[in-house]
Formats: C-alpha cells, structure tokens, sequence
C-alpha cells in the first residue's frame, strides 16, 4: 500500500484586534463624558453668578436679612426715620478740660463742670435704653453699650426665593425706589437661607446694584455697633 504523503497547510496571517477595539472604545467613552460636561457647563453658565473678591466703596449699603430662607429688610425707612430723630434730639455732651491751676475756684468749677457732663450722658444712655421700634418683622433697640439690636418678631413673614423671582415683588418695589450710583445691597445671611440669597443676589444685579453679604450664625440676634453698619460689595 504506498504511503501517502503528508501536505504541510499554510495558514493566512491574521491580526488581533481585541487592543485596537479596547483602545477606540475608551476613546469614545472619555469623548462622550467631555462633550457631556461641557453641555452642562453651557447650561449651567446663565445661571452662576461669580462671586468677585470683597471691595471697599463709598456707598451706602442698604441692609436685608436672609433667614428661613426668606428675605427680611434690616434699613426699613420706617424704622430708620425713628432712628434717625432719636439722634438729631439727643443732647450734645462736653466733656470738661482738668484745671490748668490748683486754685479752689479752679477745682469747684471743674468739678461743676464734670457733674454737667454725667448728668449729660446719662440723660442719653436713659433715652437709648427708653427707644423701641417694631416694622411686623424687627423689635429694635439698644444695648446698654449704645449698639443697635435687630430681634426677629415672632412670625413675622419675608418672601422666599420663589416670591423674590417675580417682577412685583415687594423686593422689587424696594430697589425701584433705590439708587445703584449712590447705594449697594447688602445680605445678611443665615446657614439656611442660600437659595433665597441667590435670588435675591440675582436680582439686585439684574437692577445694576452692586451687592456685598456677610454669613451670619443661625440663632445669633443681629446687633449692630455704634460705629455703624458696613458689609464691602463683591
């Protein structure tokens, strides 16, 4: 029986591709994700609203209080007018010069002079202790170190950042009547109260205002020394 002979089979060359699919599918994932991070930064970019570094102005800030994420206003004209006429009516006090000379007449008057003066400022610390204003949303009055203290009536009902979007707004109503060349917005604004921040900072902008705000501690009573009020804008 003759042998048969073997015949050696020739393989085509071939190619794995499984690299090249790994590389081009990761590719396509991390195109995906960019394109999918810069829609959203495109939508989302109408919406931000930067918040500069803190600036000095000769402007005078108009106050408002953000709390239960509602807007309150601290510069009432109500409550500053009453303010206002309590210190044009107070008393001016001099405080005496020491005598230049040790004479008893010298002395007598001097001391004359220092009695006037007390019953001077205790006339005035009575008158602070004596004020009280309320506008249905702030009980105001003075500490005993002449500061201004802003306490929360109970009840009392700001707008929300829903109330604060719309065009009659009694927000709105307050910056018509302002003036953004001479006056900026200033918040006050309590841990819970940054989406009615945000609409109100919002606004105040869109009214061409410059706007500065401080964070202010949930339970602390808004007290105001008797240096004044400054919060710089941003």
């Amino acid at each position: 029986m003759p042998r048969q002979r073997l015949i050696r089979k020739k393989n085509h060359p071939s190619q794995n591709l499984d690299s090249f699919l790994d590389i081009l599918t990761n590719t396509v994932g991390v195109l995906m994700f960019i394109g999918l991070f810069v829609s959203l930064l495109t939508i989302e970019a109408e919406r931000i609203i930067t918040t500069p570094l803190r600036a000095e102005t000769s402007k005078e800030g108009v106050f408002f209080e953000l709390r239960n994420n509602q807007l309150f206003y601290i510069s009432d004209p109500q409550i500053e007018t009453q303010i206002d006429q309590l210190y044009s009516n107070l008393p001016t006090c001099n405080r005496p010069e020491a005598p230049r000379n040790n004479s008893q007449f010298a002395y007598q008057t001097y001391l004359n002079e220092v009695s006037i003066y007390n019953n001077c400022t205790t006339s005035i610390l009575r008158r602070l202790e004596n004020f009280s204003a309320e506008n249905g949303q702030y009980r105001v009055s003075f500490t005993a170190d002449g500061a201004l203290r802003y306490e929360q009536i109970d009840n009392a009902m700001g707008e929300d950042n829903q109330q604060l979007r719309a065009d009659d707004s009694q927000f709105s109503q307050i910056l018509s009547n302002l003036n953004p060349n001479t006056e900026y917005v200033a918040f006050i604004v309590r841990p819970d109260s940054f989406p009615a921040f945000r609409a109100a900072r919002e606004k105040a902008i869109d009214n061409g205002f410059q706007v500065g705000w401080e964070p202010f501690a949930q339970n602390n009573i808004l007290v105001f020394g008797s240096g004044g009020r400054s919060v710089g804008v941003q």
